[in-house]
């Protein structure tokens, strides 16, 4: 009895430490590596770029080109307008048109999808705004709603029961239009915090593509046609002041694609060596261009296209690793598998376990049983245990340290 509660000591040794110590082998030797802040120029028609490094800040371009800040700035005048206005600076046309900056500061938008956007929690209840309320601001609900294999359910959240008639009305609608329940996603922007309400798009059971939102207490429901073999993975509304799109399309084979307002017209945005479960994606708009920016671990690709979303320019620069070499060698030799209460591109917690990339790991684990066994030998132990060593083979340094932590009780 004893024996067996050692063994499963040890082993709970082992999943602490692999939960912990790659944690603090990274935070030891981890080093800061300085990310390059990329944009378009529509004075050149270049790739501009800040980054800081060493307590400066570096400007250049993709031709290698250096500036300083003015001159920075001058190459991205529909980014920095106001300064360049305030400076005397800014041209008096661009585009051969006069300078307008109510039209310069509505073209702009700017959106970040992370992996953690698309790999969370969902809440199952949302709040169905009154698109045309005719009110400046929009207000909340007095109810909520949640789609099952039923249909829509709105929820009283005073009473926590269905409102059978609204209820049965939106689901005659949706039913109507052809979704079939239950339904794969619900994507919109749940808050009043917003310019104005689009309501949301849904993806049903046959992942077909629906918009529904509500028009003076009425459902609104139209179901967009989609490409052959079209696979959704993450839907990102937007609510930008020129309500040009109502938001980006993920594909399940990493393609973005914009919808269009009104028309729910898709337009791909040529974005090339984006993988949505690992990289950051930034796009950007303005008067001039489209830019797509992807954040690799190691590595930045900058694509720019013009309005129409036809590629112009691409950018690639790849960063140094923020481990030395000799620490990446030590991680992979030092730890066979960590586990992670991640994974680390998600914002939802989940015991993960990581196995390793190469098989450099073999090295250590073989290095750490025959120091075990110089131990052993060292302290004149006459009986070894055929568990021990198999725990350290297959669990390396979280095994040996598992195994001295937690010595033989000697009767």
């Amino acid at each position: 009895m004893i024996k067996a509660s050692r063994y499963i000591l040890i082993l709970l040794t082992v999943f602490t430490l692999s939960a912990f110590l790659p944690g603090f082998f990274r935070t030891a030797f981890e080093r800061h590596v300085p990310v390059p802040f990329v944009m378009y120029s529509s004075v050149s028609h270049h790739f501009v770029m800040r980054k800081a490094a060493d307590g400066k800040t570096r400007y250049y371009d993709s031709k290698g080109k250096q500036f300083n800040r003015s001159q920075y700035e001058q190459q991205l005048p529909l980014f920095h307008f106001r300064q360049l206005m305030t400076d005397g600076l800014m041209p008096d046309s661009l585009f051969g048109k006069p300078v307008d900056v109510f039209e310069i500061n509505n073209a702009n938008f700017f959106s970040r999808i992370t992996p953690s956007d698309i790999d969370a929690p969902k809440t199952g209840l949302y709040p169905l705004f009154e698109s045309e309320s005719g009110r400046v601001a929009l207000e909340k609900p007095d109810d909520y709603f949640r789609i099952n294999s039923k249909g829509i359910q709105f929820i009283d959240p005073a009473s926590n029961g269905v409102k059978p008639g609204k209820s049965a009305l939106f689901t005659k609608v949706l039913t109507e239009k052809g979704m079939t329940f239950p339904v794969k996603m619900i994507a919109g922007i749940p808050t009043i915090r917003k310019k104005y309400d689009q309501g949301y798009f849904i993806v049903d059971k046959k992942e077909h593509l629906f918009h529904l939102k509500m028009e003076k207490g009425l459902p609104y429901c139209v179901q967009i046609r989609l490409p052959e073999n079209f696979h959704i993975l993450h839907i990102d509304c937007t609510d930008f002041s020129n309500q040009e799109f109502y938001g980006y399309i993920i594909t399940k084979d990493s393609q973005v694609f914009v919808l269009e307002t009104d028309t729910y017209k898709m337009i791909n945005w040529p974005v090339k060596n984006y993988n949505p479960k690992t990289d950051k994606l930034s796009l950007r708009g303005n008067l001039d261009s489209r830019l797509a920016i992807v954040d690799k671990p190691n590595d930045v690709y900058a694509y720019a296209s013009n309005r129409k979303y036809i590629l112009q320019n691409e950018y690639h620069e790849k960063l140094k690793p923020n481990l030395s070499r000799g620490a990446q060698i030590a991680n992979q030799i030092l730890f066979p598998f960590k586990i992670e209460s991640g994974p680390e591109t998600s914002g939802f917690h989940r015991i993960v376990l990581k196995l390793p990339g190469k098989s450099l790991f073999v090295i250590g684990n073989l290095f750490f049983l025959l120091l075990y066994l110089g131990i052993f030998f060292a302290r004149k132990r006459k009986r070894i245990a055929v568990v021990e060593l198999a725990i350290i083979l297959l669990t390396g340094l979280y095994g040996f340290l598992g195994v001295l932590l937690l010595p033989t009780v000697k009767k």
